[in-house]
């Protein structure tokens, strides 16, 4: 994901920094004659443990001719994985 602004100004200091996250998935499914299909999965997410933020807003003012700002950023997980089992009749 490029470069995103989360206000109007178009700043650099007021950007979320690119990013690319990788994950990877399994799936396994065994056809049970009276039952239906039973499905294992499996998922790792982040598999590089991608330190990022994919959102973020903040604002600006101004006080005694002086312009502050302020940001807050939306940190998201390292490397995490998932698993499942399913039945489908």
């Amino acid at each position: 994901v490029g470069r995103q602004y989360f206000d109007n100004t178009m700043s650099s200091n007021r950007a979320i920094d690119p990013y690319f996250v990788s994950n990877l998935s399994a799936a396994y499914g065994i056809e049970m004659r009276k039952a239906g299909e039973l499905t294992f999965r499996f998922m790792v997410n982040n598999i590089f443990n991608t330190i990022y933020e994919n959102n973020a807003y903040g604002g600006m003012w101004a006080e005694d001719g002086i312009e502050k700002t302020w940001a807050y950023y939306f940190p998201q997980a390292g490397i995490n994985w998932m698993a499942g089992i399913s039945l489908s009749f």
